[in-house]
């Protein structure tokens, strides 16, 4: 195993999945479980937008309408409450 894929894996594992999992356990604390847990809906969202800025994958228009979808059903989750 070289340096870099033992560093590569470090990273991985500590820093971006810790620091994942500290700023998600805040947004709970700031917001109710319901609420946060709807906004868990947007991941595979930003892993495409970020696959689309960082290693230049296609953003398709089947992606573009399940965003909307995403959206819309967040905001009609969030807006009619009870």
């Amino acid at each position: 195993m070289s340096l870099s894929i033992g560093g590569s894996f470090l990273y991985l594992g500590l820093i971006s999945t810790a620091l994942t999992f500290v700023l998600w356990n805040r947004g709970v604390q700031m917001l109710n479980a319901a609420t946060s847990g709807l906004y868990f809906l947007f991941q595979p969202v930003v892993g495409s937008l970020l696959g689309w800025l960082c290693l230049g994958e296609q953003i398709t228009w089947s992606f573009l309408l399940g965003l909307v979808l995403v959206a819309t059903s967040i905001w009609v989750s969030i807006r009619f409450a009870d």
